[in-house]
């Protein structure tokens, strides 16, 4: 079973992404405890909150919040709304 949150932080490219979230798929029906937010309401609105709250995020890593996103925070918002409350 491959690891979405180290493979995360490999993707660079569009078709990555797009791989990332078939994985991510995968592991929610697979590994569905580790998956807090697991109907479609509850992630969309753990997603709307995280992207809301992300500039903690990116204070508490030294980063500055990025005006555009690129495909890896993508996935990272992902891996954040599947557990963000």
């Amino acid at each position: 079973m491959v690891d979405i949150q180290q493979m995360v932080e490999g993707i660079e490219t569009r078709e990555e992404l797009a791989e990332f979230l078939r994985l991510a798929t995968e592991d929610l029906k697979s590994n569905p405890q580790a998956w807090e937010n697991d109907s479609l309401e509850s992630f969309l609105s753990a997603w709307s909150a995280w992207v809301t709250d992300c500039p903690g995020w990116f204070s508490a890593r030294g980063e500055m919040t990025p005006d555009i996103p690129d495909w890896k925070l993508i996935g990272r918002m992902v891996l954040a709304a599947r557990v963000y409350e």
